[in-house]
């Protein structure tokens, strides 16, 4: 029965969807499950439950302003020209990347999109939906013209509600993003800032970064009924050297590794890692975590609340069970939780 996507659909009122993050980000609610208990703490208390023994691991990846407007050209009919709105997706090669595309229906191979005075696009082929682009930029830094004309990947349940902001540039970006490549935020990091990290060095709470580039795969809905046939995204992902050394000897310890969000979880779990000696590798990941996963890295997660049916909700099911999964969620709504990337957070032990 666990592998019906149905088993994994839940109702939320729709007011619930945080549109912004809390002012003060570490006074978000955090509904803590351990010790087969819950309870309703903040941010604040994450430290509470961690040592010197454990180790939090943090995915250190920057998201590109990555949604472009432009205009659509074609070379035999130049006066005609068509709103296009492109979102990048992955990279393949330098430049030329899988994108979504709206409207896609007017879009053929050989046309071109014209950003600005600078960024044009054309379009090479379509596969699966997407798009297939390469990027011209006038000599420029491809990131330099993303950065002047782009508006940062908020989620499709953000933007049917309202615009994109300035303020999103800083809001949807964690404080130890450092490595470009992500169209998505890792969203369990929004919670924290530099003061954190302080305070983490202050109480000698050990910590490591890895990275996954989170593409706009996480956006997509499961189609098929049952999980055993979902064919999970691929993404890039690196665990350095230092990072892997020290996610070794907290398991050899015994302390607990507490992964921040469930891409993090998605690396380590990976069987590039989990089954290679938890080794440093460099390469993609298509880890799809369901019931029935043999966890073999992670003794803790803290991590937003997704969307129902969703593979990031599928995966708190694996890691907590499913009956206590759908008890974490009926408390939050009850409690009036705000919900998904802006929103609230839980901590969970199984």
């Amino acid at each position: 029965m666990s592998d019906y996507l149905e088993n994994y659909n839940f109702f939320y009122p729709d007011d619930l969807v945080a549109l912004s993050p809390l002012a003060k980000k570490d006074h978000a609610n955090m509904l803590v499950f351990k010790e087969n208990s819950f309870s309703h703490q903040k941010v604040f208390d994450l430290l509470k439950h961690i040592s010197e023994n454990d180790l939090l691991v943090f995915n250190n990846t920057k998201v590109l302003p990555c949604r472009l407007i432009g205009q659509r050209v074609r070379l035999e009919q130049e006066t005609t020209k068509t709103k296009v709105s492109v979102t990048l997706n992955k990279v393949i090669d330098q430049n030329i990347w899988t994108t979504f595309c709206k409207p896609l229906k007017k879009l053929k191979e050989g046309d071109k999109i014209i950003f600005s005075e600078e960024l044009h696009a054309n379009i090479i082929s379509f596969s699966a939906g997407q798009c297939v682009m390469s990027f011209e930029t006038g000599g420029r830094e491809f990131i330099s013209c993303l950065k002047e004309i782009g508006d940062m990947p908020l989620p499709p349940y953000i933007t049917k509600k309202r615009g994109a902001k300035k303020k999103d540039f800083k809001t949807y970006q964690s404080p130890f993003a450092e490595v470009n490549g992500s169209v998505a935020a890792p969203t369990a990091s929004l919670h924290f800032s530099n003061e954190f990290l302080v305070s983490l060095k202050k109480k000698n709470i050990p910590h490591c970064f890895i990275t996954l580039h989170v593409s706009g795969g996480t956006f997509l809905p499961i189609r098929e009924k049952n999980l055993k046939n979902h064919k999970m995204h691929s993404e890039y992902a690196s665990v350095e050297e230092n990072a892997a050394l020290q996610i070794r000897k907290t398991l050899k310890r015994g302390g607990k590794l507490i992964a921040v969000g469930t891409t993090v979880m998605r690396v380590l779990e990976s069987s590039v890692f989990a089954d290679n000696g938890f080794q440093a590798f460099d390469g993609s990941v298509d880890t799809f975590i369901k019931p029935g996963h043999h966890f073999k890295v992670c003794s803790g997660l803290f991590t937003n609340f997704h969307l129902p049916k969703s593979t990031l909700f599928i995966l708190v099911n694996a890691f907590i069970g499913i009956k206590n999964a759908k008890k974490l969620y009926n408390l939050a709504i009850k409690k009036r939780y705000r919900l998904f990337s802006y929103g609230d957070c839980s901590l969970l032990f199984p």
